[in-house]
Protein backbone atom coordinates (compact mmCIF):
# COMPACT_ATOMS: atom_id res chain seq x y z
CA UNK A 1 0.00 0.00 0.00
CA UNK A 2 1.07 3.66 -0.86
CA UNK A 3 1.93 5.59 1.77
CA UNK A 4 0.32 9.31 1.82
CA UNK A 5 1.98 12.53 2.42
CA UNK A 6 0.58 14.77 5.12
CA UNK A 7 -0.60 17.79 4.61
CA UNK A 8 2.71 19.20 6.27
CA UNK A 9 5.10 17.68 4.14
CA UNK A 10 2.93 18.19 0.78
CA UNK A 11 2.91 21.95 1.34
CA UNK A 12 6.67 22.16 2.08
CA UNK A 13 7.44 22.09 -1.47
CA UNK A 14 5.28 24.61 -2.09
CA UNK A 15 6.18 26.67 0.95
CA UNK A 16 10.01 26.96 -0.17
CA UNK A 17 8.95 27.75 -3.75
CA UNK A 18 6.26 30.56 -2.33
CA UNK A 19 9.20 31.76 0.34
CA UNK A 20 11.77 31.74 -3.11
CA UNK A 21 9.41 33.52 -5.55
CA UNK A 22 8.83 36.23 -2.85
CA UNK A 23 12.53 36.41 -2.19
CA UNK A 24 12.98 37.02 -6.23
CA UNK A 25 10.52 39.15 -6.47
CA UNK A 26 10.90 41.11 -3.27
CA UNK A 27 14.08 40.58 -2.01
CA UNK A 28 16.03 43.38 -3.42
CA UNK A 29 13.45 46.57 -3.05
CA UNK A 30 13.88 44.69 0.94
CA UNK A 31 17.34 44.56 1.14
CA UNK A 32 17.29 48.94 0.07
CA UNK A 33 14.89 49.45 3.17
CA UNK A 34 16.64 47.26 5.49
CA UNK A 35 20.23 49.23 4.19
CA UNK A 36 18.38 52.33 4.69
CA UNK A 37 17.91 51.83 8.26
CA UNK A 38 21.18 49.55 9.51
CA UNK A 39 23.38 51.70 6.99
CA UNK A 40 25.48 48.63 6.14
CA UNK A 41 25.34 46.14 3.29
CA UNK A 42 26.50 43.08 5.57
CA UNK A 43 24.43 43.52 7.89
CA UNK A 44 21.36 44.24 5.95
CA UNK A 45 21.94 41.39 3.66
CA UNK A 46 22.10 39.06 7.19
CA UNK A 47 18.28 40.54 8.65
CA UNK A 48 16.84 39.73 5.22
CA UNK A 49 18.45 36.72 5.37
CA UNK A 50 16.71 35.91 8.73
CA UNK A 51 13.50 37.28 7.69
CA UNK A 52 12.94 34.92 4.45
CA UNK A 53 14.18 32.13 6.74
CA UNK A 54 11.78 32.86 9.56
CA UNK A 55 8.89 33.05 7.22
CA UNK A 56 6.30 30.78 8.28
CA UNK A 57 3.02 29.53 6.37
CA UNK A 58 0.39 32.06 8.47
CA UNK A 59 2.89 34.97 7.43
CA UNK A 60 3.10 34.12 3.60
CA UNK A 61 -0.74 33.44 3.73
CA UNK A 62 -1.31 37.02 5.37
CA UNK A 63 1.05 38.68 2.81
CA UNK A 64 -0.49 36.95 -0.41
CA UNK A 65 -4.10 37.33 0.78
CA UNK A 66 -6.26 38.50 -1.98
CA UNK A 67 -6.27 42.55 -1.93
CA UNK A 68 -3.10 42.55 0.05
CA UNK A 69 0.35 44.15 -0.83
CA UNK A 70 3.12 41.94 -0.82
CA UNK A 71 6.13 44.35 -0.31
CA UNK A 72 4.12 45.89 2.39
CA UNK A 73 3.43 42.86 4.53
CA UNK A 74 7.54 41.97 4.38
CA UNK A 75 7.93 45.39 5.32
CA UNK A 76 6.37 45.03 8.37
CA UNK A 77 7.84 42.32 9.30
CA UNK A 78 11.21 43.68 8.25
CA UNK A 79 10.09 46.52 10.88
CA UNK A 80 9.64 43.93 13.41
CA UNK A 81 12.78 42.33 13.12
CA UNK A 82 14.65 45.81 12.82
CA UNK A 83 12.60 47.07 16.06
CA UNK A 84 15.39 46.82 18.62
CA UNK A 85 18.11 48.36 16.66
CA UNK A 86 15.54 51.10 15.31
CA UNK A 87 15.07 51.66 19.12
CA UNK A 88 19.04 51.45 19.88
CA UNK A 89 19.09 54.21 16.91
CA UNK A 90 16.68 56.39 18.92
CA UNK A 91 19.05 56.66 21.82
CA UNK A 92 21.42 57.40 19.47
CA UNK A 93 20.32 60.35 17.80
CA UNK A 94 18.83 61.91 21.38
CA UNK A 95 21.83 63.60 22.77
CA UNK A 96 19.27 64.71 25.50
CA UNK A 97 17.76 61.87 26.24
CA UNK A 98 21.05 59.61 26.49
CA UNK A 99 22.17 62.18 28.81
CA UNK A 100 18.78 62.28 31.27
CA UNK A 101 19.89 58.59 31.22
CA UNK A 102 23.63 58.50 30.97
CA UNK A 103 23.66 55.64 28.97
CA UNK A 104 21.99 53.72 25.25
CA UNK A 105 19.59 51.10 26.65
CA UNK A 106 18.71 47.69 24.47
CA UNK A 107 21.66 46.75 23.05
CA UNK A 108 24.43 45.08 25.73
CA UNK A 109 27.48 45.95 24.06
CA UNK A 110 26.38 49.76 24.21
CA UNK A 111 25.14 49.19 27.57
CA UNK A 112 28.40 48.41 28.57
CA UNK A 113 29.95 51.61 27.45
CA UNK A 114 29.92 54.93 29.04
CA UNK A 115 28.15 57.98 27.80
CA UNK A 116 31.27 59.25 25.86
CA UNK A 117 31.93 55.99 24.24
CA UNK A 118 28.15 55.19 23.08
CA UNK A 119 28.19 59.22 21.56
CA UNK A 120 31.37 58.30 19.75
CA UNK A 121 30.11 54.62 18.61
CA UNK A 122 27.10 55.49 17.62
CA UNK A 123 27.81 58.67 15.82
CA UNK A 124 30.45 56.66 13.89
CA UNK A 125 28.76 53.18 13.40
CA UNK A 126 25.35 54.26 13.03
CA UNK A 127 25.48 57.40 11.59
CA UNK A 128 28.61 57.56 9.32
CA UNK A 129 30.08 60.41 11.21
CA UNK A 130 33.80 61.54 10.84
CA UNK A 131 36.12 61.41 13.76
CA UNK A 132 36.14 65.64 13.20
CA UNK A 133 32.69 66.40 12.64
CA UNK A 134 32.55 64.24 16.25
CA UNK A 135 35.65 65.93 17.93
CA UNK A 136 33.83 69.68 17.17
CA UNK A 137 30.67 68.22 18.33
CA UNK A 138 31.79 67.07 21.40
CA UNK A 139 34.29 69.84 22.02
CA UNK A 140 37.08 66.93 22.13
CA UNK A 141 40.44 66.47 20.60
CA UNK A 142 40.36 64.39 17.59
CA UNK A 143 42.63 61.82 19.73
CA UNK A 144 40.39 61.65 22.10
CA UNK A 145 37.81 60.78 19.80
CA UNK A 146 39.75 57.92 18.17
CA UNK A 147 40.81 56.88 21.77
CA UNK A 148 37.10 56.48 22.49
CA UNK A 149 36.33 54.56 19.41
CA UNK A 150 38.88 52.25 20.21
CA UNK A 151 37.95 51.53 23.37
CA UNK A 152 34.69 50.95 22.41
CA UNK A 153 35.75 48.38 20.09
CA UNK A 154 37.40 46.78 22.70
CA UNK A 155 34.33 46.42 25.03
CA UNK A 156 32.63 44.87 22.33
CA UNK A 157 35.53 42.12 21.28
CA UNK A 158 35.80 41.67 24.76
CA UNK A 159 32.06 40.62 25.47
CA UNK A 160 31.71 38.39 22.54
CA UNK A 161 30.43 34.82 22.98
CA UNK A 162 32.36 33.84 19.77
CA UNK A 163 36.11 32.55 19.42
CA UNK A 164 36.94 35.14 16.28
CA UNK A 165 40.49 36.68 16.41
CA UNK A 166 40.92 39.54 17.57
Amino acid sequence: MKQQLTYTEASLPTIKQTKHSLYTKYGPLLLGYIKEVVKELNIAEQYLAEIFNELKEQDIEEILKPGAKPFLGLQQLARKKLSSFISILEYCTDRNEIEAKKSIAGNKFIDLMNREQQLVFCGIHYYGKTIATLATELNKSEHTVKGLLRESFIIIRKHRNDTAVH
